[in-house]
Parts: structure tokens; sequence; C-alpha cells
């Protein structure tokens, strides 16, 4: 039984309480407490190839006032194969494909999943082969983790954002470097930082971020 729905217009609503999702109602609370997976990687395997779709720019403030400039990647792995679900959660793995020959499930066409990830350090390589990592970016936020089929592309997309900041100027062109293009990067779990009194913390409250449609060679001023 699903427990989301798409509307007349577009909109990914819950079933329970008819809210935008990912909502915040009882229903889904449970769920998410019970989607938590044993391991804290993103993805349990290494060098995972990913599309930089979309690059996005705002403006977060902390509650001592200052202001973080923050950036918002859109990311997708495709081909997201049978192996990558696996190493993604068994349970994707389970819903998006048949249990004996692994051949993707035909009447899924979008699927969002309720996974709880805690933040990431992120590793990016420009090649698989590489030992040396060309972008290095610490805690991560990762959110709104879906999978869709694409018109004349077999399998699945696998779609989610990646939410961090500040940036450097030389981070940020690495970021319109790689926008369109593949690289491969690894997820580890982001060590906890040590909580100094009086230390600044974002003021806004986590959850999925909706991508601005920017330019990717737009400049943080």
């Amino acid at each position: 039984m699903p427990d989301s729905y798409t509307d007349g217009i577009g909109v990914w609503r819950c079933c329970t309480c008819l809210m935008p999702q990912p909502c915040a109602c009882a229903y889904h609370a449970e769920r998410l407490h019970h989607a938590r997976k044993p391991s804290m990687r993103f993805f349990d395997e290494d060098k995972i190839g990913c599309y930089l779709d979309d690059i996005g720019h705002r403006v977060e403030k902390t509650k001592d006032g200052k202001e973080i400039r923050m950036v918002d990647l859109t990311l997708r792995v495709q081909p997201l194969t049978a192996e990558l679900a696996q190493a993604l959660d068994p349970d994707v793995r389970a819903l998006l494909f048949n249990l004996g020959d692994a051949l993707p499930k035909g009447k899924i066409k979008a699927i969002h999943f309720a996974l709880v990830v805690p933040r990431q350090a992120l590793t990016v390589r420009l090649v698989p082969e590489s030992d040396e990592a060309a972008l290095l970016i610490p805690d991560v936020e990762l959110t709104d983790v879906r999978a869709r089929v694409e018109k004349g592309v077999d399998g699945y997309a696998l779609v989610f954002y990646a939410s961090f900041g500040p940036v450097s100027a030389k981070d940020l062109e690495y970021l319109c470097s790689w926008h369109t293009q593949q690289r491969f990067v690894t997820f580890h779990p982001q060590e906890p930082a040590l909580n100094f009194e009086g230390a600044a913390e974002p003021a806004t409250a986590g959850g999925p971020r909706r991508v601005a449609r920017t330019a990717a060679s737009a400049q943080v001023q």
C-alpha cells in the first residue's frame, strides 16, 4: 500500500495527512524511525559515479545573525544498478528490482525514499582509478532522495540534493567545472564537531532543499 501519491498538479503528497512530501505527520515520523539503516554511510561502496545537474546558491543566517553562503547541488546517479541500490539500502534494492533476475520493476515511474542520512563528508575524484581527491566537502546534508525512470534511458536514475557551506572561490570553481559532468564520490559520515560554548549554529531547520535554477557560472558575491 503506497504511503504517498502525486496529485493532479504534480505535487507529491502524504496519503495520511495530505500535506506535500516530505511531511511531519506521526505516520511518517514512525517510518523515518524504522528507515534508519545500520551503516552511517550514504552509499556503502566507494567512488560512486555522480552527475552534477544543477547548482543553487542561497544565504543562511545563524542564530547570532551572521550570514553563511550555502550551495545546493542536485546530484544524479545513473544508471542505478541493483548493486548500487543494495549499497544504498537493501530496502531500496527490494523496491526497485526483481528479487530473482535483478531487473528493474516495470510498474515504477518515480518513487521517493524516506531515508534518514546523517551528514556526510564527500571525497570527489575525477576518475575512479585516481587515489588523489580533487575535492573534499565536509558537513554535507543529503536530502530528498528519489528514483525515477527517464524516456530513452534504461533503468533508474537516483537523484538527491547535497547542501553545504560556506564555499571557497576555489571550491566553487571546481563545482562549476563538474556541472553536467560525472565525478566519482565516496561518502563517509561526518565526524561530530566539538560543541564549544557560543558556537554559531544555523537558524534554519534541516530538511530537503529545493534547488533554485541558477547558471553554473554564477559567482558568489
